[in-house]
């Protein structure tokens, strides 16, 4: 099996800066709306509503993309899997995809940015730690196999919904467990300058099951728990 190919550095990097923009922007305009206490579905289907509309509002300036962002659809084929694998049974919450055509190789031109998104904070039961789940439900997603999260890109995102607890406090205990985990720690990149209530992190992955590596997965934080977000019914 030969590695990935890594398309171009330069439109990679492009596409990824602006879906950045977009779900930063698309964070706020969650962040500015009403009742949250709806399970993490709901959320990621408002933020999908929220997505839209940021996007436009950027296009308008030049800084949105043309093409659609993709909700809850499952890991398209990768040109490395000669027969259906594991990971394409899944659904990552957000794919945006472009053609790079840079590549030479046509099987190779459609290129994904995902991102995943899991709710932060206290628990409000036993059974859904959202910390230790975020990691364990969330970052393990672009490294193990099964999920292939992020297959054949140099970088994806998460989304982290802040319910409740300070965000340095939330960041110490995910780091403890993305370290128990055999993950690197988040750290934070200070990119979020003018953004209202949104943390940008970086954490550097080693994902030897989902090649490229190493992996770049960005994190996006907006803190929710001032407007009260409330017991989630649905865990996943």
């Amino acid at each position: 099996m030969t590695r990935p190919r890594i398309p171009s550095q330069n439109q990679w990097e492009n596409h990824e800066r602006r879906v950045l923009k977009v779900f930063a922007r698309a964070l706020e305009l969650l962040r500015d709306g009403d009742e949250f206490d709806v399970p993490e579905d709901k959320l990621n289907r408002r933020l999908l509503s929220c997505v839209r509309s940021a996007n436009y509002q950027l296009n308008e300036r030049g800084e949105g993309l043309e093409s659609p962002v993709i909700y809850e659809a499952n890991n398209q084929p990768d040109a490395d899997d000669e027969q259906r694998a594991k990971r394409e049974d899944k659904r990552p919450d957000f794919q945006w995809g472009f053609i790079d055509h840079s590549e030479e190789d046509p099987q190779r031109q459609d290129k994904f940015y995902v991102i995943e998104c899991k709710r932060l904070g206290a628990p409000v039961r036993r059974s859904w730690v959202f910390n230790e789940n975020y990691v364990g439900k969330g970052i393990i997603r672009f490294v193990q196999a099964g999920y292939g999260y992020g297959k054949s890109a140099p970088s994806g995102a998460m989304v982290g919904y802040i319910r409740n607890t300070l965000a340095a406090d939330i960041l110490s205990e995910v780091n403890r467990h993305a370290t128990r985990a055999g993950l690197q720690k988040l750290v934070v990149t200070g990119d979020s300058k003018g953004e209202k209530d949104i943390s940008r992190l970086d954490q550097r992955l080693d994902r030897p099951e989902v090649l490229p590596t190493p992996f770049l997965l960005r994190h996006l934080w907006v803190d929710l728990h001032k407007k009260g977000i409330g017991d989630p019914q649905s865990p996943d």
